[in-house]
């Protein structure tokens, strides 16, 4: 951190409130694992003690439970603590959960990240769908100016199942005919010139799918660069977005270096590259995959293993 930011952090601690300085005073004497892990999930009512069923404000303090603050809704009488309705809600071994965020940030495989976290490998992977579950839904409120669209595919698979609809293949293989089928899964990613991401599975390759995921991301204010794909082309069509054509042609985006579809396109490239390394995913896991790619990604974020649990724990960070 420059001199400038540790400044600025100086002056505001003025305006911190008393339960916000108790938290920073934790913070700074060292404490271990596990109670660093539970100051991080119970700050998320430091400031906005509203009851997670009823939205009423003003809950109160109702014992500790597994080390977290409980609290009590007086108009509707229901307790909770900062992990209910989460997806880390009842694990257990919070002392580890760093080590986890860690492995997260990294992008270790099932069986480091269980050496990393002493943990058995079903475990392991159990924590990292957990983890990734309110990831993957924590995208872009919207993408601004110039915006890149395409679409990537990639194999069916339902890797981890017993019962499979068609006969195995070794080691993942290959598609049974080639070209698209049904066995390839599309996957659409809109980029903009920031850096911001949205992506998402498609059910099939229809521009209403499409609109499932860029509908109110991508509007008349943008200009969207697309490939001229049907799906795509049915999308700026419906919802007049002004867009770009981009037919495919070698060097083409030399020759118009503005409007071009480049960076979208080295999304894709890294991101496949990116999952080598877990030897094959899920179909039905692969949004996790994505959002966990898309957070490493974002060129505005960078995540300490803190800002891992707290996202995990379905905070949205600015």
């Amino acid at each position: 951190m420059d001199n400038s930011k540790f400044q600025s952090m100086l002056a505001m601690i003025d305006d911190f409130t008393g339960e916000q300085l108790a938290a920073l005073k934790k913070a700074l004497s060292g404490d271990n694992s596990f109670e660093k892990v539970v100051r991080i999930l119970d700050s998320r009512f430091l400031d906005d003690r509203k009851c997670l069923y009823c939205g009423y404000a003003g809950v109160r303090n109702w014992g500790r439970q597994s080390g977290l603050q409980r609290y009590r809704c007086p108009d509707c009488g229901k307790s909770f603590n900062a992990l209910t309705g989460t997806p880390l809600a009842h694990l257990r071994k919070k002392e580890v959960w760093l080590e986890m965020a860690l492995a997260l940030k990294d992008g270790l495989s099932v069986r480091k990240t269980a050496k990393r976290c002493n943990v058995c490998v079903s475990t392991a992977f159990r924590w990292r769908h957990r983890f990734l579950t309110a990831i993957q839904k924590d995208t872009p409120a919207k993408l601004e100016g110039i915006v890149e669209a395409d679409e990537t595919y990639f194999l069916e698979s339902f890797k981890g199942q017993r019962d499979l609809p068609r006969p195995p293949r070794r080691r993942g293989g290959k598609a049974k005919s080639p070209g698209l089928s049904r066995e390839q899964i599309p996957v659409i990613v809109a980029r903009d010139r920031a850096g911001a991401v949205i992506d998402g599975v498609l059910p099939d390759q229809s521009s209403s799918s499409i609109r499932l995921v860029l509908g109110n991301k991508v509007s008349k204010n943008n200009i969207l660069c697309i490939d001229g794909g049907n799906a795509l082309w049915g999308f700026v069509n419906a919802d007049k977005i002004p867009c770009k054509v981009i037919p495919p042609g070698k060097h083409l985006h030399e020759r118009n270096p503005i409007f071009h579809i480049q960076n979208v396109n080295a999304y894709h490239h890294l991101l496949k590259n990116w999952m080598v390394r877990f030897n094959g995913v899920a179909t039905k896991y692969l949004p996790n995959y994505l959002g966990w790619r898309r957070m490493t990604e974002n060129p505005k974020r960078v995540l300490t293993p803190t800002g891992w649990v707290q996202a995990a724990s379905g905070r949205t960070l600015q």
